[in-house]
């Protein structure tokens, strides 16, 4: 008889196991997002929005707690944060984490995208899951994407104007890395690396003398318009500006979103897509409107290229890619030509069906 209740209890027991995922599903649970910028920002309502539709779509078992302004993780720090468990999600850029996204940075090459941003950031996400060398290196990190980023065009912003573009030569400017720091060399300028929250101040006490990649959104999120009175598009023909930063977006590892059910791995693919639409669209109508903002209350002029700067910056800027795939090859990165030819590819997919 004790043999007997012995089984049944084992039989129990297994039964029990077997339905955890079924209890794990049904319970709360809180993630802890790690923000850089303000919550009282485009970008802070965007990822108010997100977490509020989590909440919603998975009928309140999972809670969003945000932490604002680096508050948590420090934007550069945003890898080893979500790795260590100090946040569930956050901000990833792939230009501070040279040594281990080589072939996610080169999709932030010069001329990386148009004027349609949202079919940028479905290219950038088509080419993380199905180019086999990038889709590696993301696997070998282990991180998932649940929001994509882009920064929009990323013009360069000074206290003083600049008559062409060639007068950048011999300035000191920020960027954010990447294939940009070839293609402000190119340029004769000397580019320095610089997170976006350190450059109000840099270029407020004169450490620095322009602000390259001064994506509009983000400088207005972080209020660069106070302390620049030009804004130079350094646009080739036919578009706003030379690209800008697609390859970022908030991660959650690998390991915490195979843990969950598989409704819930459901809900957020379907919730990327819609956030992709959303983030995009606005951010097309936004600019335009910040950049009438600027002129009105900041007096901020913005002065696109001539004819002559479009040819020079299309040469530069074709040049210094031409110099990082050249770099990235010798370095063992033998595949980043195919990289980028995916995600042109893409783009041009996706504009079209737009």
């Amino acid at each position: 008889m004790k043999r007997d209740f012995l089984k049944m209890m084992g039989g129990l027991t297994a039964a029990s196991i077997v339905g955890t995922p079924s209890v794990l599903a049904q319970s709360t649970t809180t993630w802890k997002m790690a923000i850089p910028v303000a919550e009282k920002s485009w970008f802070g309502e965007m990822h108010k929005w997100w977490g509020s539709e989590v909440e919603k779509r998975s009928g309140g078992r999972i809670k969003v707690m945000y932490f604002w302004s680096d508050s948590l993780v420090k934007w550069a720090d945003a890898l080893p944060g979500i790795k260590s468990g100090i946040a569930d999600l956050a901000w990833v850029s792939s230009t501070y984490f040279p040594a281990q996204f080589p072939y996610y940075m080169t999709l932030d090459q010069i001329f990386n995208f148009g004027d349609d941003y949202v079919a940028g950031m479905k290219a950038a996400i088509d080419t993380l899951e199905n180019q086999p060398d990038l889709k590696a290196e993301i696997s070998r990190e282990d991180i998932v994407i649940l929001m994509p980023h882009i920064s929009g065009h990323a013009p360069v912003g000074t206290k003083q104007q600049l008559g062409s573009v060639r007068e950048i030569k011999g300035k000191t400017l920020r960027t954010y890395g990447g294939a940009r720091i070839e293609f402000y060399k190119a340029l004769d300028a000397n580019p320095v690396f610089m997170p976006f929250g350190d450059m109000y101040a840099a270029i407020d006490r004169g450490t620095i003398d322009a602000l390259g990649d001064m994506a509009i959104l983000l400088s207005n999120a972080f209020k660069l318009n106070e302390v620049i009175k030009h804004v130079h598009f350094f646009n080739t023909a036919g578009v706003k500006g030379n690209g800008g930063a697609v390859a970022s977006g908030f991660f959650m590892t690998g390991s915490k979103y195979r843990a969950l059910p598989a409704e819930i791995q459901s809900m957020l693919m379907q919730l990327r897509s819609e956030y992709t639409e959303r983030y995009g669209k606005s951010l097309m109508e936004l600019e335009s409107n910040i950049m009438d903002d600027w002129k009105k209350r900041s007096r901020i002029v913005f002065h696109t290229s001539s004819p002559e700067d479009e040819k020079f910056m299309q040469e530069r800027g074709n040049a210094a890619n031409e110099l990082l795939f050249k770099r990235q090859e010798a370095a063992g990165h033998k595949n980043v030509r195919a990289v980028w030819a995916h995600f042109q590819e893409a783009r041009k997919k996706y504009e079209m069906k737009r």
